[in-house]
């Protein structure tokens, strides 16, 4: 059977994490879509994941493995695992990240209204040691096309730094590459920029996602990476050219001091 998406959900050893995202999905109401996990070398011979794929099984959800053919970082494993995607959608997902039980459904409603979309986005929460910090779009529209998106960033620079809000057509997630292995800090930012500077945003104004307060997912080298600025920088440039050369407005007027401003906010 042939399903419109796919949730990509690496794994390792992950225990109450892994069981509190593999609970949200089966607390999704529409159960019509596929699973895969990509195995980064379980060191317990692979026993957490059999289990998680016989309790996704068990609730009528297909469920598929994958193993690398070596040890990979964080990026190069979950770009290995999402271009082996064989769904029109693919949605990342880390252990310990949930999906609210509306997710799916809504998800595929929105590709159903909106069939030349290419990239949808919804509001999420997650812990921090403050309490709960909710983060939604800083636009009020259900889509925005390329030519509106520098009229809302780098405003909702939270909104964009990480997967778990996100979901992608998989040949634009193709075309653009997937995720930069070179900008390891903002390789989820540099993907929705692009993606987003092409195609379009479709957004979902509800929270359907809750984050790990812990997990940085892709962004794993945290504000102590080196290069972190130089990262940034290199991403904003990158859009700025391809924008100039595509005869699409971006922001130029201190746009790296307000990104530089919005980062630290994010933290």
């Amino acid at each position: 059977m042939e399903h419109e998406l796919e949730i990509i959900l690496p794994v390792r050893e992950c225990g109450a994490a892994l069981s509190q995202t593999v609970a949200s999905l089966l607390a999704q109401t529409d159960r019509n879509f596929a699973v895969v996990l990509a195995d980064k070398f379980s060191r317990t011979n692979g026993n957490s994941v059999d289990a998680t794929q016989r309790q996704l099984s068990a609730g009528g959800i297909s469920t598929r493995r994958i193993k690398a053919p070596f040890q990979m970082n964080e990026i190069e494993h979950l770009n290995w695992a999402c271009a082996r995607s064989e769904a029109a959608w693919l949605k990342p997902l880390f252990p310990g990240e949930q999906l609210k039980p509306g997710y799916t459904a809504r998800l595929k409603q929105r590709i159903a209204a909106r069939p030349n979309a290419r990239i949808i986005s919804c509001d999420w929460t997650r812990e921090t040691e403050w309490g709960t910090e909710t983060i939604t779009a800083n636009f009020s529209r259900d889509s925005l096309t390329a030519a509106e998106f520098s009229n809302y960033f780098p405003a909702g620079f939270s909104f964009f730094s990480r997967p778990i809000n996100f979901a992608y057509h998989r040949t634009a997630w193709q075309a653009m590459g997937g995720y930069s292995t070179e900008l390891p800090h903002y390789a989820a930012l540099n993907l929705h920029l692009l993606l987003v500077l092409h195609y379009g945003l479709e957004n979902l104004h509800e929270i359907l996602a809750h984050g790990s307060p812990t997990k940085q997912c892709l962004n794993e080298s945290g504000g102590a990476k080196v290069n972190h600025w130089l990262e940034l920088w290199l991403v904003l440039k990158q859009s700025a050219i391809y924008c100039r050369a595509a005869g699409k407005p971006w922001p130029t007027k201190w746009l790296f001091v307000k990104a530089f401003t919005a980062a630290l906010g994010r933290r």
